[in-house]
């Protein structure tokens, strides 16, 4: 059978740090499906994906306290060099206005695929994500995390 190209990802999401919207930093997933369309940029290998994501999200310092769940919704692409080091970027939604959210580190894709010969890869490093109004009040904010990925080729 041969293999359709796509790629669906869940990743974790652990906050480290925060913007002033945030008194908690926040924790969520993201689900990324990296589509089998791109082309070559230099030494680069870039390929076409989208994402979406929920995180919660807390401000206890405002009177009163807010609660709000921020989402992610965008589309981008990857950079793999050397089938190694990867950095992903998405443009869109997160919160209540027009962001963006990175993710940048390493893939076990060689280990997992070609020396284990698994349909997953393992995707390690930190995200960032950034809105022009997080909570819906013009607030511009965001955070950084420590994201793991697990993705399943299709």
């Amino acid at each position: 059978k041969e293999p359709l190209g796509i790629n669906v990802g869940l990743a974790a999401s652990v906050g480290l740090l925060s913007g002033e919207t945030f008194t908690n930093i926040p924790t969520g997933a993201t689900i990324v499906v990296t589509t089998p369309y791109g082309f070559k940029v230099g030494p680069f290998d870039y390929t076409v994906s989208v994402g979406i994501g929920s995180y919660t999200g807390r401000n206890d310092d405002a009177d009163p306290k807010v609660e709000f769940n921020p989402i992610f919704a965008g589309l981008g692409g990857n950079l793999t060099v050397a089938g190694f080091v990867f950095a992903e970027g998405h443009i869109g939604v997160v919160g209540e206005g027009t962001g963006l959210r990175g993710f940048a580190g390493v893939t076990l894709e060689r280990l997992m695929n070609r020396g284990l010969n698994l349909p997953v890869n393992l995707l390690v490093g930190s995200e960032l994500f950034y809105s022009t109004d997080m909570a819906g009040v013009g607030n511009s904010s965001g955070w950084g995390s420590l994201g793991v990925r697990l993705d399943y080729n299709f």
